[in-house]
Protein backbone atom coordinates (compact mmCIF):
# COMPACT_ATOMS: atom_id res chain seq x y z
CA UNK A 1 0.00 0.00 0.00
CA UNK A 2 1.38 3.40 -0.98
CA UNK A 3 2.33 5.90 1.67
CA UNK A 4 -0.89 7.89 1.38
CA UNK A 5 -3.42 5.34 0.11
CA UNK A 6 -4.38 4.38 3.65
CA UNK A 7 -5.43 7.89 4.68
CA UNK A 8 -8.77 8.08 2.85
CA UNK A 9 -10.18 4.72 4.04
CA UNK A 10 -8.95 5.43 7.56
CA UNK A 11 -10.62 8.83 7.73
CA UNK A 12 -13.86 7.30 6.48
CA UNK A 13 -13.65 4.50 9.04
CA UNK A 14 -12.73 6.68 12.01
CA UNK A 15 -15.26 9.42 11.19
CA UNK A 16 -18.07 6.98 11.94
CA UNK A 17 -16.53 6.45 15.36
CA UNK A 18 -16.32 10.21 15.91
CA UNK A 19 -20.06 10.54 15.26
CA UNK A 20 -20.71 7.68 17.69
CA UNK A 21 -18.54 9.29 20.35
CA UNK A 22 -20.30 12.66 20.00
CA UNK A 23 -23.71 10.97 20.19
CA UNK A 24 -22.72 9.05 23.33
CA UNK A 25 -21.23 12.12 24.99
CA UNK A 26 -24.28 14.25 24.17
CA UNK A 27 -26.67 11.63 25.56
CA UNK A 28 -24.68 11.12 28.75
CA UNK A 29 -24.23 14.86 29.38
CA UNK A 30 -27.91 15.63 28.82
CA UNK A 31 -29.13 12.85 31.11
CA UNK A 32 -26.52 13.61 33.77
CA UNK A 33 -27.24 17.33 33.98
CA UNK A 34 -31.03 16.92 33.90
CA UNK A 35 -31.23 14.12 36.47
CA UNK A 36 -28.40 15.44 38.66
CA UNK A 37 -29.85 18.95 38.86
CA UNK A 38 -33.30 17.68 39.79
CA UNK A 39 -32.00 15.24 42.41
CA UNK A 40 -29.52 17.79 43.76
CA UNK A 41 -32.32 20.28 44.39
CA UNK A 42 -34.34 17.53 46.11
CA UNK A 43 -31.43 16.92 48.46
CA UNK A 44 -31.71 20.54 49.57
CA UNK A 45 -35.33 20.20 50.66
CA UNK A 46 -35.72 21.22 54.31
CA UNK A 47 -36.51 18.65 56.96
CA UNK A 48 -40.16 17.74 57.15
CA UNK A 49 -40.95 18.22 53.46
CA UNK A 50 -40.16 14.60 52.61
CA UNK A 51 -39.49 11.31 54.38
CA UNK A 52 -36.20 10.30 55.90
CA UNK A 53 -36.00 7.02 53.88
CA UNK A 54 -36.23 9.00 50.62
CA UNK A 55 -33.42 11.31 51.72
CA UNK A 56 -31.30 8.35 52.73
CA UNK A 57 -31.95 6.64 49.39
CA UNK A 58 -30.81 9.71 47.46
CA UNK A 59 -27.74 10.08 49.67
CA UNK A 60 -26.89 6.40 49.13
CA UNK A 61 -27.25 6.87 45.36
CA UNK A 62 -24.95 9.89 45.52
CA UNK A 63 -22.27 8.18 47.58
CA UNK A 64 -22.44 4.89 45.64
CA UNK A 65 -22.00 6.19 42.11
CA UNK A 66 -19.60 8.98 43.05
CA UNK A 67 -17.41 6.39 44.75
CA UNK A 68 -17.44 3.82 41.93
CA UNK A 69 -14.95 4.13 39.06
CA UNK A 70 -16.63 4.84 35.74
CA UNK A 71 -15.42 1.55 34.26
CA UNK A 72 -16.89 -0.47 37.12
CA UNK A 73 -20.23 1.31 36.65
CA UNK A 74 -20.19 0.49 32.93
CA UNK A 75 -19.44 -3.18 33.63
CA UNK A 76 -22.21 -3.40 36.24
CA UNK A 77 -24.80 -1.90 33.89
CA UNK A 78 -23.75 -3.95 30.87
CA UNK A 79 -23.29 -7.35 32.53
CA UNK A 80 -25.85 -7.18 35.34
CA UNK A 81 -28.78 -5.62 33.45
CA UNK A 82 -29.65 -8.86 31.55
CA UNK A 83 -30.15 -10.66 34.86
CA UNK A 84 -32.63 -7.92 35.81
CA UNK A 85 -34.61 -8.40 32.61
CA UNK A 86 -33.11 -5.40 30.80
CA UNK A 87 -31.78 -6.07 27.32
CA UNK A 88 -29.50 -3.12 26.64
CA UNK A 89 -27.21 -2.82 23.66
CA UNK A 90 -23.69 -1.60 24.25
CA UNK A 91 -24.50 2.03 23.38
CA UNK A 92 -27.51 2.18 25.71
CA UNK A 93 -25.58 0.50 28.51
CA UNK A 94 -22.69 2.94 28.08
CA UNK A 95 -25.03 5.95 28.06
CA UNK A 96 -26.81 4.70 31.19
CA UNK A 97 -23.58 3.88 33.02
CA UNK A 98 -22.01 7.26 32.23
CA UNK A 99 -25.25 9.00 33.22
CA UNK A 100 -25.37 7.26 36.60
CA UNK A 101 -21.83 8.38 37.38
CA UNK A 102 -22.34 11.85 35.92
CA UNK A 103 -25.68 12.53 37.61
CA UNK A 104 -24.25 11.63 41.02
CA UNK A 105 -21.45 14.15 40.51
CA UNK A 106 -23.88 16.80 39.24
CA UNK A 107 -25.98 16.21 42.36
CA UNK A 108 -23.01 17.01 44.56
CA UNK A 109 -22.18 20.15 42.57
CA UNK A 110 -25.76 21.43 42.72
CA UNK A 111 -26.14 20.63 46.40
CA UNK A 112 -22.89 22.40 47.23
CA UNK A 113 -23.83 25.45 45.16
CA UNK A 114 -27.27 25.76 46.79
CA UNK A 115 -25.91 25.34 50.28
CA UNK A 116 -23.24 27.96 49.62
CA UNK A 117 -25.97 30.62 49.32
CA UNK A 118 -26.36 32.40 52.68
CA UNK A 119 -29.43 31.44 54.66
CA UNK A 120 -30.27 35.14 54.84
CA UNK A 121 -31.42 34.84 51.22
CA UNK A 122 -34.03 32.27 52.22
CA UNK A 123 -35.05 34.34 55.23
CA UNK A 124 -35.46 37.48 53.14
CA UNK A 125 -37.54 35.60 50.56
CA UNK A 126 -39.67 34.11 53.33
CA UNK A 127 -40.22 37.58 54.79
CA UNK A 128 -41.54 38.66 51.40
CA UNK A 129 -44.06 35.82 51.41
CA UNK A 130 -42.21 33.33 49.21
CA UNK A 131 -42.59 29.63 49.94
CA UNK A 132 -39.67 27.23 49.64
CA UNK A 133 -40.21 26.43 45.95
CA UNK A 134 -40.64 30.06 44.76
CA UNK A 135 -37.68 31.15 46.89
CA UNK A 136 -35.56 28.40 45.37
CA UNK A 137 -36.66 29.24 41.83
CA UNK A 138 -36.47 33.03 41.89
CA UNK A 139 -33.88 33.81 44.58
CA UNK A 140 -31.52 30.93 45.32
CA UNK A 141 -31.10 28.99 42.07
CA UNK A 142 -30.11 32.01 39.93
CA UNK A 143 -27.24 32.64 42.34
CA UNK A 144 -26.38 28.95 42.74
CA UNK A 145 -26.23 28.38 38.98
CA UNK A 146 -23.52 31.00 38.65
CA UNK A 147 -21.42 29.18 41.24
CA UNK A 148 -22.17 25.74 39.82
CA UNK A 149 -21.37 26.44 36.16
CA UNK A 150 -17.52 26.16 36.30
CA UNK A 151 -17.47 22.71 37.99
CA UNK A 152 -20.34 21.56 35.77
CA UNK A 153 -18.41 22.45 32.62
CA UNK A 154 -15.36 20.60 33.97
CA UNK A 155 -17.61 17.61 34.66
CA UNK A 156 -18.82 17.70 31.06
CA UNK A 157 -15.18 17.46 29.96
CA UNK A 158 -14.69 14.46 32.26
CA UNK A 159 -17.75 12.76 30.75
CA UNK A 160 -16.50 13.33 27.19
CA UNK A 161 -13.15 11.80 28.08
CA UNK A 162 -14.83 8.89 29.86
CA UNK A 163 -16.61 7.88 26.67
CA UNK A 164 -13.39 6.15 25.60
CA UNK A 165 -14.11 3.49 28.23
CA UNK A 166 -17.27 2.52 26.35
CA UNK A 167 -15.19 0.66 23.79
CA UNK A 168 -14.48 -1.95 26.48
CA UNK A 169 -18.15 -3.02 26.43
CA UNK A 170 -18.42 -3.06 22.65
CA UNK A 171 -19.29 0.51 21.64
CA UNK A 172 -17.74 1.25 18.24
CA UNK A 173 -16.47 4.72 19.08
CA UNK A 174 -13.55 6.73 17.72
CA UNK A 175 -11.04 4.85 19.86
CA UNK A 176 -12.33 1.43 18.80
CA UNK A 177 -12.34 2.39 15.13
CA UNK A 178 -8.79 3.67 15.43
CA UNK A 179 -7.62 0.45 17.05
CA UNK A 180 -9.29 -1.56 14.31
CA UNK A 181 -7.54 0.51 11.65
CA UNK A 182 -4.12 0.10 13.29
CA UNK A 183 -4.57 -3.66 13.70
CA UNK A 184 -5.74 -4.05 10.09
CA UNK A 185 -2.77 -2.16 8.63
CA UNK A 186 -0.36 -3.94 10.96
CA UNK A 187 -1.56 -7.36 9.79
CA UNK A 188 -1.93 -6.49 6.11
CA UNK A 189 1.22 -4.46 5.48
CA UNK A 190 3.32 -4.65 8.62
CA UNK A 191 2.97 -0.91 9.17
CA UNK A 192 0.17 0.04 11.54
CA UNK A 193 0.38 3.85 11.12
CA UNK A 194 -0.35 4.07 14.82
CA UNK A 195 1.26 7.46 15.35
CA UNK A 196 -0.78 9.45 12.79
CA UNK A 197 -4.00 7.58 13.56
CA UNK A 198 -3.87 8.09 17.30
CA UNK A 199 -2.66 11.64 16.80
CA UNK A 200 -5.92 12.15 14.96
CA UNK A 201 -7.79 10.73 17.98
CA UNK A 202 -5.90 13.16 20.20
CA UNK A 203 -6.92 16.03 17.91
CA UNK A 204 -10.59 14.99 18.06
CA UNK A 205 -10.69 15.04 21.85
CA UNK A 206 -8.67 18.24 21.97
CA UNK A 207 -11.18 19.97 19.71
CA UNK A 208 -14.05 18.67 21.85
CA UNK A 209 -12.57 19.42 25.27
CA UNK A 210 -10.26 22.42 24.93
CA UNK A 211 -13.01 25.00 24.25
CA UNK A 212 -14.89 23.69 27.28
CA UNK A 213 -11.85 23.93 29.55
CA UNK A 214 -11.31 27.52 28.42
CA UNK A 215 -14.99 28.25 29.06
CA UNK A 216 -14.72 26.78 32.56
CA UNK A 217 -11.66 28.92 33.31
CA UNK A 218 -13.46 32.03 32.08
CA UNK A 219 -16.53 31.24 34.18
CA UNK A 220 -14.35 30.71 37.24
CA UNK A 221 -12.73 34.13 36.76
CA UNK A 222 -16.13 35.77 36.39
CA UNK A 223 -17.46 33.97 39.47
CA UNK A 224 -14.46 35.13 41.51
CA UNK A 225 -15.10 38.79 40.68
CA UNK A 226 -17.10 40.47 43.43
CA UNK A 227 -20.48 41.60 42.25
CA UNK A 228 -20.99 45.36 42.16
CA UNK A 229 -23.13 46.38 45.15
CA UNK A 230 -26.53 47.81 44.35
CA UNK A 231 -26.89 51.30 45.86
CA UNK A 232 -29.59 51.69 48.49
CA UNK A 233 -32.09 54.30 47.22
CA UNK A 234 -32.67 55.65 50.73
CA UNK A 235 -28.95 56.01 51.43
CA UNK A 236 -28.33 57.53 48.03
CA UNK A 237 -31.14 60.06 48.56
CA UNK A 238 -29.77 60.97 51.98
CA UNK A 239 -26.28 61.40 50.64
CA UNK A 240 -27.59 63.62 47.87
CA UNK A 241 -29.44 65.73 50.42
CA UNK A 242 -26.31 66.15 52.51
CA UNK A 243 -24.35 67.30 49.45
CA UNK A 244 -27.05 69.83 48.60
CA UNK A 245 -27.09 71.11 52.20
CA UNK A 246 -23.33 71.46 52.32
CA UNK A 247 -23.24 73.43 49.10
CA UNK A 248 -25.99 75.69 50.36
Amino acid sequence: MADTEWIGPTVELVSGGVVRTIALASTAVTLSVAAGTFLGVLLCLPEGRWTTPARRALTAYLQLFRGLPVLVTLFIVFFVSPSLGLRLDSFSAAALGLSLWGSANVMEVVRGAVRSIPTAQFEAASALGFGWAPAMRWVVLPQAIRRALPPLVNLVVDLIQATTLASLIGVIDVLQRSRQAVEFYQLSSGEGHAVPIFTGVLAVFFLLCFPLTRLAARLERRADKPSRPTPDPVTAEGAAGERVGSTA
